[in-house]
């Protein structure tokens, strides 16, 4: 049975045994559940006539400047007014949500999100005061994501902050957010954006599917999700599901037809379905000139191949196949060779593993000094290596120059994967030489062809080909002529401008 939860959709559900207890019975039966933690507060209020109020709330979710402001002030002032009864309709006006809570259940889970119940001596149902706040971070900078032009403003780890950015962005009455809660355990609150009639119904269905059959403990960042959602397909080390923390780039992809996933407490959002183009692109090719832009796209395609394919290919013209290498490169390659105990195959292996090495570090280490660390440990190893006479100086230079290249690929997800894939082309081009290699790319251009995101063509919009999307994918298209969404996610509203 599925744990998820639509909390748009949910009927208060009456618990007689709850309602007709007293309006003490009803405090305490609250705090035994939740094991009369610390910080739950319970804050009574009573006037000569006895009238008792009860304000229940968790002092480390809720608001409570508000509640002291506010509710507690409205409290007071209510009851120092001598009011002989407190009924359904006074009640209403003192307060500012008339939601009404008929169960313990429905009790615990509005205090866990933050909201404060208020509990009125004779009347059986309890209130709900939205007071949900806290200690958020608050938006700034992209911590991961360098903006040179553009917003500079990135998620953080509050759903309801996160929603706002993008609704900012899309002031638009089709913009659609359903909340639903996923994890036994946590109740994590996940939203699910989308675009009505852009997006296509028959994904958004699918998503709500997906997010539905989900059983598990605990959500606590969004990938977590991101592994349910994916299509089966067997192992692949390429990322199907678009990650970012950009308010921009989510809100771009929205309005193509994609549909976004924010999860509570965690600063990056969720987009699908994706094609591979959409990880070589940047948000900040539309914020600069279209033939600039045009050539860092190109740019950034040609270092993702380096990325991948470099190190092998320079085992294979080494190793196998000389006769390709010019004569004065040849000989300059076999002068630093000289005395060097290794194949290039296990040179490059153990550069490319020393390289790893120093980029873990200098991501693990305080940004302070992890920077400072890598480029000297770099620089220094990589020095003394050839000086000592363990790797050539071209092998050096191929490696650092795979490192670098693989650092312009916009997405860390699949920069991650070419990784990977390097490793893989590194022992077939060792082992088999330029047939090897080829075979290798073969595959890899197979497996890429066969991936879905839900169900969308990895590869699209070349495989299979849409004329239409060509223009925007290689090259980045003139603003004004890019008058369609893309095909394979696009709903009804295909056409940009529909006055056109």
């Amino acid at each position: 049975m599925s744990n998820t939860k639509n909390r748009q959709s949910n009927i208060p559900q009456k618990d007689d045994q709850f309602l007709n207890k007293t309006f003490s019975e009803k405090i305490s039966e609250i705090k035994a559940t939740l094991g009369d933690s610390s910080d739950l507060t319970v804050r009574e209020f009573r006037n000569d006539e006895q009238i008792k109020i009860a304000i229940m709330y968790f002092d480390t979710l809720a608001d409570t400047q508000f509640i002291e402001e506010t509710i507690v002030k409205e409290c007071v002032d209510h009851l120092q007014g001598n009011e002989a009864t407190v009924n359904d309709q006074n009640i209403r006006e003192l307060f500012i949500s008339h939601v009404k809570i008929f169960s313990i259940k429905e009790a615990i889970e509005k205090l866990l999100s933050g909201n404060s119940v208020i509990f009125v001596e004779n009347i059986e149902a309890g209130f709900i005061a939205e007071t949900e706040g806290g200690e958020r971070r608050a938006v700034s900078e992209p911590a991961n994501t360098e903006v040179v032009r553009g917003p500079h403003e990135a998620f953080n780890e509050s759903l309801n902050t996160n929603i706002g950015l993008l609704r900012k962005r899309i002031n638009n009455d089709k913009f659609r957010v359903e909340i639903i809660t996923i994890g036994k355990e946590t109740n994590t609150s996940v939203a699910i954006v989308y675009i009505d009639e852009i997006a296509k119904k028959e994904l958004v269905t699918e998503i709500k599917q997906r997010l539905g059959d989900i059983e598990i403990d605990a959500v606590l960042e969004s990938y977590y999700l991101q592994e349910f959602l994916e299509d089966d397909h067997g192992y692949t080390p390429f990322p199907t599901i678009f990650d970012s923390e950009l308010p921009d780039q989510i809100a771009g992809g929205l309005l193509e037809g994609r549909i976004a996933i924010l999860t509570e407490g965690t600063p990056i959002a969720l987009l699908a379905p994706v094609t591979m183009n959409l990880f070589l692109s940047s948000n900040e090719d539309y914020y600069q000139r279209y033939d600039i832009a045009t050539f860092l796209r190109i740019l950034r395609i040609i270092t993702f191949l380096i990325s991948i394919a470099l190190p092998a290919f320079y085992i294979i013209l080494q190793t196998y196949h000389q006769e390709m290498i010019p004569t004065a490169l040849l000989i300059t390659f076999a002068g630093q060779r000289e005395g060097v105990p290794f194949s290039v195959a296990v040179e490059v292996l153990l550069m490319e593993l020393v390289f790893e090495i120093l980029r873990e570090a200098g991501l693990r280490l305080p940004k302070s000094i992890g920077s400072a660390v890598s480029i000297v440990g770099g620089l220094v190893l990589g020095q003394a290596a050839v000086e000592a006479g363990f790797v050539g100086a071209g092998t050096v230079i191929v490696v650092a120059l795979t490192a670098i290249s693989s650092f312009c690929t916009p997405s860390y997800s699949l920069a991650i994967a070419a990784r990977l894939i390097r490793f893989v082309l590194i022992f077939l081009g060792a082992i088999l030489g330029g047939f090897g290699f080829m075979l290798g790319l073969i595959f890899l251009f197979v497996h890429l062809n066969t991936l879905r995101s839900l169900g969308v063509p990895y590869l699209a919009p070349f495989s299979p080909f849409h004329k239409q999307d060509i223009s925007d994918t290689l090259i980045r298209t003139q603003l004004k002529n890019k008058k369609f969404r893309p095909e394979e996610v696009v709903g009804k509203n295909k056409q940009k401008d529909s006055n056109k």
